[in-house]
């Protein structure tokens, strides 16, 4: 691969999935120049707030581990100029590692990343390379091509051989139906199923929108704007009830 300036593939542990509200408590980076040479960073930081008890089973990161560790405001500076000229990379990393750490840079008051900084998602690239239709999907995993797409009880059949496929194929997935839906939405939990909202820690936040990862219950015209649109039914009841109101008043 042609590479005239250096990537920086990076991952980050958070103590959470807010990009706002929650902190790094690790930096893994490595950078590679364009002969080939490796540049290794790993880092831990105290993240100034708690590790719920969620994250440090997740990343196994503990408030004991990072207490005498730098916090991100001093290593900020020199992590910045590290990272300058480089192009970024990493594995669902234009969701949240890149947001993350623009959002902890603008907390110290630098400005990043440098203008023509370019982003490697590696995850939108297996998205691209590897689509993830129905048949598709179907044909990765049986090496068959699948007949009569669309018709809905062919389509059902050849989604029950593909879960099967992933159950035999992946021995560490859970297998009961709750563990399953905890297993693909991570530390939150959906709270409408449209997806508009989520639940962490007792608390509703919104999933979407200029108040994404805020909480509902804190945003009452933004709420108002919601039950007086198109939104579906569930999602408007479920605000309704973090509000504490009734059907008539919106």
């Amino acid at each position: 691969m042609y590479q005239p300036k250096p990537i920086i593939f990076f991952d980050l542990e958070t103590t959470g999935v807010s990009i706002t509200k929650d902190r790094i408590v690790q930096i893994g980076a490595i950078k590679v120049l364009p002969d080939g040479t490796e540049e290794i960073k790993n880092v831990l930081i105290n993240p100034t707030i708690p590790i719920p008890v969620g994250a440090t089973t997740v990343h196994g990161i503990s408030d004991e581990e990072v207490k005498d560790k730098p916090k991100f405001s001093q290593i900020a500076k020199s992590f910045a100029a590290w990272l300058s000229g480089c192009d970024l990379a990493g594995y669902n990393s234009d969701n949240f590692d890149v947001p993350m750490l623009i959002e902890e840079f603008s907390r110290v008051g630098i400005a990043f990343p440098d203008e023509g900084t370019n982003f490697i998602d590696v995850l939108k690239i297996e998205r691209k390379v590897n689509g993830h239709t129905l048949g598709q999907t179907y044909e990765r995993y049986t090496g068959e091509e699948l007949e009569g797409a669309h018709d809905a009880l062919i389509d059902i059949y050849a989604t029950i051989k593909i879960f099967n496929k992933q159950l035999e194929q992946n021995p560490l997935l859970p297998s009961d139906a709750a563990e399953i839906e905890a297993y693909c939405s991570g530390e939150v939990k959906r709270v409408d199923f449209a997806g508009k909202l989520y639940e962490k820690e007792g608390q509703v936040y919104w999933r979407f929108g200029k108040h994404k990862d805020k909480l509902v219950s804190q945003t009452a015209d933004y709420c108002k704007w919601v039950l007086g649109s198109d939104f579906p039914s569930e999602t408007k009841a479920q605000i309704r009830k973090v509000l504490g109101i009734d059907k008539q008043i919106f």
